[in-house]
């Protein structure tokens, strides 16, 4: 008799903010299946974050899981036993029919899978969380201890240590420039706080590093301490050594929120209504675009949410 499949598996491949919205998703699985074994299957860095923060597994999906992506292809014998021992298997990167679903099919059969999308259609009116509760009516159980963790999410975070420091963590950068507040008002912003006594770090990350003009790089850099997180896990670091964060619509918003630090994330031509970060210490400040947010408003905000 074959051993009990104790496995579950969920293949993610895109960005920061996108990832941590499934977040809940995994605690959820692992809640309804309390003897099994959660991983993400996910780039490296990711997945030592989500090891980190959600104490799950985790697999290098550039370690041989390229396969799954041609039909009738073979993994290599670690991933292919993983897979093998896999009872549910949830992708963010297949479509029904397609090679990797078929791979899933042929080397778990009789698994549980689901194919999932984390970005909800354009007129969706809720948040992306409530998208992918509308994708587990076929797994009721899951969808029901989803909506309770989200609760739990809502009301303390994740990861059971709540950030302790006295800084404000800036975070200036995100993945797309039009989704930016212009470096100049974050340098007020910071002279701001700093002239009622609080200290301030700066995180900027390689996009930012390469992308933005000297000057912006020196004119922040001349107002408060500059922090380089090499990867997500020092990032977490320097979140969870903060009192407060402020940033754009960005993965770093996504995890300061969820780990219950005081978050306030700005948004311009994103949808927040959809794209909010997930936490219990969140404020959104949106702008019809970024230039129209102002320092006050900004400011405001992180007073609320550190006093609330």
């Amino acid at each position: 008799m074959p051993p009990p499949r104790r496995n579950i598996l969920i293949f993610h491949a895109a960005a920061l903010g996108d990832f941590i919205v499934t977040w809940p998703l995994a605690l959820a699985l692992a809640r309804v299946h309390p003897q099994s074994r959660v991983f993400y299957v996910t780039q490296r860095t990711k997945g030592l974050l989500a090891e980190r923060v959600l104490r799950l597994e985790s697999a290098d999906s550039e370690a041989g899981w390229h396969a799954m992506f041609t039909a009738g292809s073979t993994l290599p014998e670690p991933q292919a036993r993983l897979l093998a021992g896999a009872h549910s298997v949830v992708s963010f990167l297949s479509t029904p029919g397609d090679a990797f679903s078929e791979n899933v099919n042929r080397l778990a059969p009789g698994s549980n899978y689901l194919p999932m999308t984390v970005s909800p259609p354009p007129d969706f009116a809720g948040h992306v969380t409530d998208h992918l509760l509308a994708q587990l009516e076929s797994w009721p159980a899951v969808q029901g201890a989803l909506v309770q963790v989200l609760r739990s999410v809502a009301s303390r975070g994740v990861g059971g240590n709540p950030p302790q420091g006295d800084a404000v963590l800036v975070h200036p950068g995100s993945g797309a420039k039009r989704k930016c507040w212009p470096p100049g008002r974050f340098v007020e912003l910071i002279r701001r706080l700093k002239d009622e006594g609080k200290g301030v770090r700066v995180a900027l990350g390689e996009v930012e590093l390469e992308t933005w003009p000297a000057d912006d790089l020196r004119h922040v850099e001349s107002v408060a301490d500059f922090v380089r997180p090499r990867d997500y896990v020092e990032l977490l670091d320097e979140v969870m050594n903060a009192g407060s964060y402020v940033g754009n619509d960005s993965g770093p918003s996504h995890l300061a929120g969820i780990t219950g630090l005081p978050t306030v994330a700005l948004f311009g031509p994103s949808n927040p209504t959809q794209w909010h970060p997930l936490g219990p210490r969140v404020e959104i400040v949106r702008g019809a675009t970024m230039e129209d947010i102002t320092v006050e408003e900004v400011h405001q905000a992180l007073l609320a949410v550190t006093n609330r």
